[in-house]
């Protein structure tokens, strides 16, 4: 009983309301003071219980005689509710999706100084991924290759978020460092040009990215830190030393 009363406070159940609604799904229709004896909750405080129950409809009231009972509704309501919550939750994700253009422009507007935000292991980096994918325009990347394949946590997700790229139709420029080039280890995605150079002439760690006005910084040596900077002047900065590096590197195949 306490497992189950654990998974209904996981759906929202407040600890008093898990206990009522168990004892009344388990005695049938019962006058109030029956199921505050069972749920070991005081008389008023069950009847405020059963208001707040029968208020998502998990509980109903009938009158039989001169004694009112209270039951629970069948347990398949619960998913009933949990169903209608994802659907409530998918059309204000939506909404924001809608609105998210809009609130960046704002939070993005440039002021005396960039915009910096760190983030740290596999949450942070799909919460930069989730930024890279909203913006519009060229991407630029600089990547480690080797260093990227050989970090598990950083490759978490990875796949998801170049199909989500593709789908966009996303288009870019890619500078792969690696101590023999092998274009067999990388991803191919239409409009996005890779070339390769090898990591003793270009021996850097670190993944570097631009998008619009944002820059992104990755480590994958001992653990994924991801850094945003949200500045066009600097991105304009990082942009032209990769239009040089570009420049530099023969297109191979």
């Amino acid at each position: 009983m306490d497992e189950l009363k654990k998974e209904l406070e996981h759906l929202g159940m407040t600890d008093k309301e898990s206990r009522v609604y168990l004892a009344a799904l388990e005695m049938g229709p019962s006058p109030v003071q029956d199921i505050s004896h069972k749920a070991k909750v005081n008389r008023a405080t069950t009847y405020v219980m059963i208001e707040s129950l029968s208020a998502r409809g998990l509980m109903s009231t009938f009158q039989k005689g001169k004694k009112r009972f209270y039951a629970a509704e069948s347990p398949d309501r619960l998913l009933t509710i949990v169903e209608r919550e994802q659907k409530i939750l998918s059309e204000k994700q939506a909404e924001i999706m809608k609105a998210l253009p809009m609130l960046e422009t704002l939070y993005n507007a440039e002021g005396a100084k960039p915009q910096v935000r760190y983030l740290e292991g596999i949450e942070g980096l799909e919460t930069t991924r989730a930024t890279f994918e909203r913006l519009s325009g060229e991407a630029i990347q600089i990547v480690p290759v080797d260093d990227v394949l050989a970090m598990e946590e950083g490759l978490h997700g990875r796949n998801v978020h170049l199909e989500r790229l593709a789908k966009r139709g996303i288009k870019g420029r890619v500078l792969g460092v690696m101590k023999q080039l092998d274009r067999s280890k990388l991803p191919s995605i239409e409009n996005v040009e890779v070339r390769l150079i090898t990591h003793d002439s270009f021996p850097i760690h670190g993944e570097v990215g631009v998008r619009g006005n944002h820059v992104f910084l990755y480590s994958h040596k001992s653990s994924v830190l991801s850094l945003v900077i949200v500045s066009q002047e600097i991105a304009d900065v990082i942009r032209a030393l990769f239009d040089m590096a570009w420049a530099g590197v023969a297109s191979n195949k």
